[in-house]
């Protein structure tokens, strides 16, 4: 069985994904929200049995994209034994916007 990673989430990806649930939770209930948030646990558990599953969006920073939902990309940087999820970002906005 392969090594399992920590995976830790920034203080913004906290708060895109605190907007992401409470808008899901407001316009379209408890069945797509739930339905988001197994997504979301079962890529957690993706990438940290194998963090470099998902394809590297930026080579330079080193940091990796994961498609959630078609309105949700995760962002994550692989570092030593850890993988810290930078952002969550709404496909629906300006891609020249993400700041990672």
């Amino acid at each position: 069985m392969p090594k399992k990673c920590k995976v830790t989430i920034s203080e913004r990806a906290e708060n895109n994904l605190d907007e992401i649930i409470k808008y899901l939770d407001q316009e379209w209930g408890d069945k797509v929200k739930n339905n988001f948030l197994g997504k979301l646990i079962k890529i957690q558990h993706l990438i940290s049995t194998n963090p470099f599953l998902f394809m590297e969006f930026s080579k330079q920073k080193k940091i990796h994209r994961c498609l959630v939902t078609k309105h949700n990309f995760l962002f994550y940087k692989i570092l030593k034994n850890e993988v810290q999820i930078i952002t969550i970002h709404d496909t629906r906005k300006n891609p020249n916007k993400i700041k990672l």
